[in-house]
């Protein structure tokens, strides 16, 4: 009888180093505090990383050995065909999930871009968010008209969805997604236009364009606003992509500059507001 219990008791013992050796493997094998990077383009391009070379389209960082740190990031995709500006923009790395980057290179301001992250919500149910440059375009989910754009849609099923963001002038654009339970999936489309080759991007454009402050700053300190792929650049209430969108500022343009954040110049417009550029497509000059 006591060989049996004392065989009992082994086996079980066995059993549970093995759970424990299995579950200390799994943690060191797992990438803590990494997340996934996609990148795909129409033509073939060349990717960097806050100026260092990736590799090129279409790049997949998916597995685990490949992934990338959590945080902020400048990515860069330069096109071999050198009539092609090279499109630069900022994403966010979360841990554990895909961040997903579509580049379409067209003539002019038929070219269009996609982002699409993931973030940690507090609910369990999925979430969307979806953010067009220009605003004001109609979303479809699954062939059903949700809204226009900024569009923030909450309770959605846990599936795949096909979506597609149209505004007049502009051409549509389809997307299939996937929504995770306990995540908001964020979505900013660049759309491009219709028209022909020869018009630029913020021709097009409905939105109102700030126009250049009629004084400057009595610091002799400005900020320039570099070129941009649209012709215009966003200010943002803080310094992150994440933050809303507070007005639009054209190419060469000058504002007074009030300060510097990791990447970013905060700027005071002509109505006294204040908000943040990225340094990515501004610099600093003096008068």
């Amino acid at each position: 009888m006591k060989r049996r219990i004392l065989l009992v008791v082994s086996i079980l013992l066995i059993l549970i180093g093995i759970f424990l050796l299995i579950r200390v493997a799994a943690a060191t094998i797992a990438p803590k505090g990494k997340g996934a990077l996609q990148i795909t383009s129409n033509i073939k391009a060349q990717v960097f990383i806050d100026n260092k070379p990736l590799g090129e389209t279409p790049l997949c960082r998916c597995d685990q050995k490949d992934t990338i740190k959590q945080g902020e990031y400048e990515i860069k995709i330069a096109p071999d065909d050198k009539k092609f500006q090279p499109f630069v923009s900022r994403i966010k790395i979360n841990p554990g999930v895909l961040t997903a980057i579509e580049r379409i290179f067209l003539p002019g301001s038929g070219a269009s871009a996609s982002v699409l992250t993931l973030e940690k919500t507090s609910g369990t149910d999925p979430q969307l968010f979806i953010a067009t440059i220009p605003e004001g375009a109609l979303v479809s989910v699954d062939g059903e008209s949700k809204g226009v754009t900024p569009l923030n849609l909450k309770n959605l099923t846990s599936s795949e969805h096909e979506l597609e963001i149209q505004k007049q002038a502009f051409s549509k654009k389809t997307i299939r997604v996937r929504a995770v339970p306990s995540y908001k999936l964020i979505l900013n489309i660049l759309l491009g236009t219709e028209t022909g080759p020869d018009e630029t991007q913020d021709e097009a454009i409905t939105p109102t364009i700030t126009p250049a402050p009629p004084t400057l700053s009595p610091s002799k300190i400005l900020v320039e606003i570099l070129n941009t792929p649209n012709g215009f650049l966003r200010v943002r209430e803080s310094p992150s992509t994440q933050t809303p969108e507070i007005n639009r500022v054209k190419t060469g343009e000058t504002y007074p500059f009030i300060e510097e954040n990791d990447g970013w110049l905060k700027i005071e417009l002509g109505d006294g507001t204040k908000g943040w550029v990225s340094k990515t497509y501004a610099k600093k000059i003096e008068e």
